[in-house]
């Protein structure tokens, strides 16, 4: 009975296996795909971060670098922790829209 057991268990682990190395193999949020592509020009289509909803050469949740720049202007939400620019929590009606795709 042991004996059976084990196998049992065993086997469904071997069975198991391949599914769970199938799941861990896909990109995890935040990925490659989520960003913007390396070397886009600022402002264009593919300079878009999907994660944040804004331009990813303005994503200071991504690149934590570009934060003094924005309180240098005066553009910084010092509640949310974000660019006034981008806070839809301040104002909820702000529409950040990603460029179509051949702009600039």
């Amino acid at each position: 009975m042991y004996r059976t057991l084990i196998l049992a268990a065993a086997l469904s682990l071997t069975l198991a296996f391949p599914a769970f190395a199938a799941e861990s193999s896909k990109p995890a949020k935040g990925g490659a795909d989520v960003h913007g592509e390396k070397g886009a020009k600022p402002g264009s289509h593919e300079d878009w971060c999907s994660e944040h909803g804004v331009a990813e050469s303005q994503c200071t949740r991504c690149d934590k670098s570009l934060i003094p720049a924005f309180k240098a202007t005066d553009d910084w939400c010092k509640q949310h922790g974000l660019p006034k620019s981008q806070c839809k929590k301040c104002d909820p009606k702000l529409k950040i829209v990603r460029p179509p795709k051949g702009s600039k």
